[in-house]
């Protein structure tokens, strides 16, 4: 019994010492980054105790599931600390590797990274030079000799039969665990950025928030935290948005824009049957007919429609407070700039995220039902058409909601037959006929039209239409289960059903045509901002699409978020990366690929494209 507990303490000892190991290799994450100009004391504080408690969450697996067993079989502390330090040991490399991984990509090691490795072409992208080779097995034979070293120390440690040690550790470790968790669930709630910038450094690490929770208790306001801020005020981040600075010179004519949203927009409903009268304005406009958005959800279609990035990237924006370069242009120029939202613009936190600065902006319209909010923003819009000093130029956003919400009044129903009184998910399964549902969803469009009908009239009427580029598209598609897969609505794979959408983009002089090459969301700002707001600089320094009127291929599209996203070849080929990190391929019908040739050369162009925005 006394062998087993000595051979017991050398395994806690040894576990202590690779915690301390991999939390050396955890820190060193941070020293290569461009966050390091806005930490502060805190931050570091968080950071050394996150290092050491993830750690230690490591350095027990191989405690656990090699050390103890040995042990406790009887063997003795050589041969299990010999099967401890292997599993160290590959823990650490695995560690050290994933480091490099995360300074080239910005992200851990995932099923990407392990596609590039495995799939054709990988040799054209992993090309090792002899010194590197050499460089490796250096770093190997390193972290081999430091695990000997820290089992040798171990069992010189144990030898000194230091009291209470399993004790004092294990509340160390979970001293540190508490100090780290409580420190982030601060920082949620306060936006204390240098806390919140460092947790991204630590590989397959999600501490805790409570900011529902702390705003139910009353100690935080949810609100008003949706609107705040990160409190360091420096400015800064690691992302470079633009790449370089902004060349401009002033318009001639500042040309007032309109941007028109449609939420859950389904591109098979632009018809004139269903949607008359922006059919009719397309009629004199180019209208995009292959036009993709930036996600299959409002939040990620917003925010590559106004930055030109995907919302990869939201989390960096959010922390360095980047605003988007088409609002901040506006702002640069003297634009009026308004919303006229029907859902509220504070969660998300596009207030925050696209217009933060903007005096008086509208947050939320007032209405019993989404129907009634529609018909406001609509009445908004026009009452302030009519207030409009015609030596200003004005910027307005107009977001209807009825074709995402799919309720409406039932004196409503009549254009489109038969149709359901309300979506009834529950009965909706893959053999049903989804026409009732979707001639709900048709009548909902029809009515979203008949009010831009009235907005675009109402810009007739005060002669408008000279001087005011407009833009028709929707935040991302919706499904009706046109794949055969059972898939009603959005945010549940990529396919075109979901994120294909309708595009109109009118401005004085165009020449009206249908244009049948490939666009994306990523393509409206930098056409604004080089088209109408004088701006200078090449497309690829402003975001990560081109000029509409470009018809290069927009092959490897990115969709999605940060962590669950896709690329879509031009083919449809989607080749979507889970949040656990692995990898699916499907046709553009949503039929999965197994056997799918991936060009690891390809798939690495496309996430060095993707990181391009971050600093080096």
């Amino acid at each position: 019994m006394k062998s087993v507990k000595t051979t017991l303490r050398i395994g806690f000892i040894y576990f202590l010492l690779c915690t301390l190991l991999l939390a050396g290799v955890f820190f060193s994450y941070i020293l290569r980054s461009a966050s390091l100009s806005f930490m502060d004391a805190g931050g570091w504080v968080y950071f050394v105790c996150s290092c050491l408690s993830h750690a230690a969450l490591f350095a027990a697996l191989p405690f656990v599931l090699l050390y103890l067993p040995a042990a406790l079989a009887g063997a003795g502390p050589k041969l299990s600390g010999s099967l401890m330090c292997l599993g160290e040991v590959l823990l650490t490399i695995g560690f050290v590797i994933n480091g490099f991984v995360y300074g080239l990509y910005h992200f851990h090691i995932n099923g990407l990274v392990i596609s590039m490795l495995t799939g054709p072409g990988a040799g054209e992208i992993f090309v090792f030079s002899p010194w590197l080779y050499l460089k490796g097995s250096l770093y190997i034979a390193a972290i081999i000799a430091v695990c000997a070293a820290l089992l040798w120390a171990a069992i010189r440690l144990a030898n000194s039969r230091c009291s209470h040690l399993w004790r004092n550790g294990l509340l160390t470790v979970l001293g540190l665990t508490l100090v780290a968790q409580g420190m982030h669930i601060y920082a949620a709630a306060t936006m204390k950025r240098s806390v919140l910038e460092a947790t991204g450094y630590l590989p397959y690490y999600f501490p805790i928030r409570m900011n529902s929770t702390l705003d139910r208790w009353g100690l935080i306001d949810g609100e008003k935290l949706l609107l705040t801020t990160f409190n360091d005020g420096s400015g800064e981040g690691n992302v470079a948005y633009p790449i370089k600075p902004l060349e401009v010179s002033r318009p001639d004519s500042l040309l007032n824009i309109v941007i028109i949203g449609i939420d859950s927009w389904n591109y098979r409903t632009m018809t004139r049957e269903c949607t008359p009268n922006i059919c009719a304005m397309a009629d004199s406009a180019e209208c995009y007919t292959d036009h993709f958005s930036s996600s299959n959800g409002t939040r990620g279609g917003l925010f590559g429609l106004f930055t030109g990035v995907s919302s990869y990237y939201w989390d960096s924006f959010e922390r360095a407070g980047l605003q988007p370069l088409l609002v901040s242009r506006l702002q640069q120029l003297g634009y009026d700039i308004q919303a006229y939202p029907s859902a509220t613009l504070a969660d998300p936190p596009f207030a925050k995220m696209f217009f933060s600065g903007v005096k008086g902006l509208n947050m939320d319209t007032k209405g019993k039902s989404v129907y009634e909010r529609d018909c406001q923003i609509t009445r908004n819009f026009i009452s302030d058409l009519d207030r409009h000093d015609p030596g200003k130029p004005f910027f307005s956003f107009v977001f209807y909601d009825l074709p995402h919400a799919i309720q409406i009044p039932k004196d409503h129903l009549y254009h489109f037959q038969p149709s359901w009184e309300y979506a009834d998910y529950m009965e909706l399964g893959n053999d049903d006929d989804p026409t009732p549902f979707f001639n709900l969803y048709r009548n909902c469009v029809w009515t979203v039209d008949s009010l831009i009908g009235e907005s675009l009239q109402a810009l007739r009427q005060h002669d408008l239409l000279k001087n005011t580029v407009i833009v028709i598209t929707g935040d991302h598609g919706q499904e009706f289960n046109e794949n055969h897969k059972n898939y009603w609505g959005h945010w549940a794979n990529y396919s075109r059903p979901q994120t294909g959408v309708p595009m109109v983009y009118y401005y004085p002089g165009c020449k009206p045509q249908r244009l049948k090459h490939r666009t994306t969301h990523y393509d409206i700002s930098p056409t604004l901002l080089r088209q109408v707001l004088g701006v200078k600089n090449p497309t690829e320094e402003l975001s990560m699409g081109r000029m509409l009127s470009d018809t290069t291929p927009r092959d490897w599209h990115v969709v999605g978020n940060d962590l669950f996203y896709a690329f879509i070849l031009q083919d449809g080929t989607i080749i979507e990366k889970r949040g656990a990190g692995n990898i699916v391929i499907f046709d553009k019908t949503m039929n999965q690929l197994d056997d799918y040739p991936l060009n690891a050369r390809q798939l690495n162009d496309a996430i060095l494209r993707l990181n391009r925005f971050y600093k080096k």
